[in-house]
């Protein structure tokens, strides 16, 4: 039998890394899987308000701060894909390669599931695209914004938004009612490509563009 941990955790975004510091703190033997840029979708941001302790960071300067916490404590990010996990009765095995990891508990902090992006979104990220409106919004403060919504929770989103936005469009990729604030214009197309320069300026649907 090979090393057992205590606890394995896959997914080194935020939540993945505060479960790695508090397991640390109380003495767990721990492994955890992730990146060296930590969260890419973190270390991207261009700015970010609404962490306490680091008003208008960047998401590269912040990804630098957790990982200093994480040599100061002694914590080393394995930098491998986890390809499958089988609950084993009294313990877990991750599938890694060829390698067998094995933890008596588990910690999934993946983050949201995204399918696959759409042309322009992926080089876009950061600068223009976002996925957290929280975290984005008080970017696009008077500035037009074009939201695609997969879920109800998207249209909680998109209402926020449009407190701070000067225009909002919602583009539902789901079919029911939408509750929606008056000044969010919903648009019922399919996106298909973003483009832009330094930063996004258009994002193309399959009958009309929509100017940023």
């Amino acid at each position: 039998m090979g090393e057992r941990y205590d606890i394995a955790i896959v997914g080194s975004g935020p939540a993945g890394i505060t479960a790695a510091i508090n397991a640390k703190i109380r003495n767990k033997k721990i492994i955890i899987f992730g990146y060296e840029n930590l969260s890419n979708k973190l270390y991207l941001a261009p700015k970010i308000n609404n962490y306490v302790g680091f008003y208008g960071i960047s998401g590269k300067d912040l990804t630098e701060k957790f990982k200093e916490h994480l040599t100061e404590i002694d914590i080393q990010i394995t930098y491998e894909r986890v390809d499958s996990i089988y609950a084993m009765g009294e313990y877990y095995a991750l599938m890694v390669n060829d390698k067998i990891y094995e933890a008596s508990s588990l910690i999934l902090a993946t983050g949201v599931s995204f399918g696959k992006p759409f042309k322009g979104e992926s080089e876009f990220l950061g600068r223009g695209v976002g996925y957290c409106a929280t975290c984005d919004a008080p970017l696009y403060k008077n500035k037009v914004v074009t939201i695609i919504g997969y879920n109800k929770e998207s249209m909680e989103e998109a209402n926020y938004v449009s407190e701070l936005a000067s225009k909002v469009y919602f583009i539902p990729m789901f079919k029911g009612e939408y509750d929606l604030n008056e000044n969010i214009e919903i648009v019922n197309d399919r996106p298909v490509e973003i483009i832009g320069d330094n930063h996004v300026n258009k994002v193309i649907l399959k009958n009309i563009e929509l100017d940023d």
